[in-house]
């Protein structure tokens, strides 16, 4: 064991590890990267190299990134750990994030395996360069089902890049399982598989045009690559491990240790073969190289189209600015008490009031209501861009509500106190319950 500094270990100096590590699979039960984190954890269960348990638990949605944030929001102190492929990297370039891998503490990738571009067996597209060729001519005609800002969104954009013009009509179309259906459904004319995929979904119809490897995978040797077919594409998907950022550098170390031996088993090896991954492993400035490498890749490519999603925080803003307009004209609005002054009744000698002599202006000044109804939207809209622009639920919410509440009760500080056990009560305590109980993802 080692001493991780800052990790709550117990009343024993901080041995490492004292407790269950968490093992934090951003996808459901039964797919590639929960299947892969159980082999692993067989092999280091089987060969005892972990003195505490190793506990896999299941995040999935928002493709992987409810997961992600999760564990980049966890406590840095070595017992919340991550278990995410290249998607770390694409869901920010991609917009679905803003945050990637300078988010987290790198400990080690283990694994990698080869793309393949898949068509459905009676397809007229023969190989990858006729598919492209088509996506050439007629742009935005040929669907390909992809999990938007996930790797397979990224290998139809780096195929875009490589044939100038060619342009896909890319699709939603979710997990391995359900891209499989769609394409022998017709709903997809492409999509894009890891190797281990293609080899159990290929018996239900599907045809593979181009492996995405520097040479032909010796899992299927039949298919050509992209290089062979002139498509200056390669594209192969890593599994990688991360803590929090801020975890002790020691702490890495000792689970990239456990990890290359759990490497090394014979369970694993033999389930790697299985599934056509090669057995790879970086850590270290390797590691952090290969990262560096995939970022500035992602980068070119992401770039160049992002998912088109609504502006919410925007139209929200917009909202409030014409409600705060309608709000302002209805209170300057002639009301009845003016017209009654500028009756002829006024005129009558009988009332010689200065306050009736003084003129009546016909722009009378914003009302305290409307001022504090102003404030509130503002507050509002000032609350929401926080949170878009990287603020966490937490502290956005322990200004807003005081600042809200302070304008609606009219600015009296007998409430303060009120407000602020509210806004605690409300930031820290919804924070938990959809965290904690329902899942939910939060800024």
């Amino acid at each position: 064991m080692v001493a991780c500094f800052g990790s709550d270990s117990g009343s024993d100096g901080g041995a490492y590890p004292a407790r269950p590590i968490k093992l934090v699979v951003p996808f459901g039960p039964g797919g590639g990267s929960d299947t892969f984190g159980r082999i692993i954890k067989r092999g280091i269960d089987e060969a005892g190299l972990l003195p505490q348990p190793f506990v896999i638990i299941n995040r999935p949605g928002g493709s992987a990134t409810i997961g992600s944030r999760y564990v980049r929001d966890a406590k840095p102190d070595g017992y919340t750990l991550l278990l995410l492929h290249d998607a770390i990297i694409t869901a920010k370039y991609s917009g679905k994030v803003n945050y990637g891998p300078e988010a987290f503490e790198p400990v080690a990738s283990t694994g990698e395996i080869g793309m393949v571009i898949v068509v459905k067996d009676s397809s007229r597209f023969e190989t990858l360069t006729q598919l492209l060729k088509e996506c050439n001519e007629k742009p935005d005609t040929v669907t390909n089902g992809v999990n938007l800002g996930a790797p397979t969104h990224f290998a139809g954009l780096q195929l875009e890049q490589a044939f100038e013009g060619a342009k896909f009509r890319f699709t939603q179309s979710g997990d391995g399982a359900d891209r499989v259906q769609k394409l022998v459904g017709d709903h997809i004319e492409v999509s894009s598989f890891s190797v281990s995929e293609y080899v159990g979904f290929k018996s239900q119809g599907i045809r593979a045009v181009a492996f995405l490897g520097e040479e032909r995978c010796d899992a299927l040797p039949e298919v050509a690559t992209a290089l062979e077919q002139g498509i200056d594409v390669v594209d192969y998907n890593r599994h990688y491990w991360w803590f929090p950022k801020g975890t002790p550098q020691e702490c890495s170390e000792y689970i990239a240790g456990v990890l290359r031996k759990a490497m090394q088993t014979e369970h694993v090896r033999e389930r790697l073969a299985e599934l056509k991954m090669e057995p790879n492993f970086l850590q270290g400035h390797e590691f952090a190289d290969y990262i560096d490498n995939q970022v500035a890749a992602a980068q070119t490519v992401g770039e160049q189209k992002k998912p088109d999603v609504p502006d919410i925080p925007t139209g929200v803003v917009w909202v409030l600015v014409v409600c705060a307009v309608a709000i302002i004209l209805e209170r300057r609005r002639p009301t009845i008490g003016s017209t009654a002054i500028d009756s002829p009744a006024i005129d009558s000698p009988a009332i010689d009031s200065p306050a009736i002599d003084s003129p009546v202006t016909d722009t009378p000044k914003a009302s305290p209501a409307t001022i504090r109804t102003v404030g509130l939207l503002a507050a509002t809209a000032a609350y929401v861009f926080a949170m878009q622009y990287g603020v966490p639920f937490v502290w956005a919410t322990l200004v807003f509500i005081p600042c809200g509440g302070f304008l609606l009760s009219q600015h009296k500080r007998s409430h303060a106190l009120i407000l602020v056990e509210t806004s605690l009560l409300v930031a820290f305590g919804v924070q938990f319950v959809l965290t904690k109980i329902v899942v939910t993802d939060l800024p």
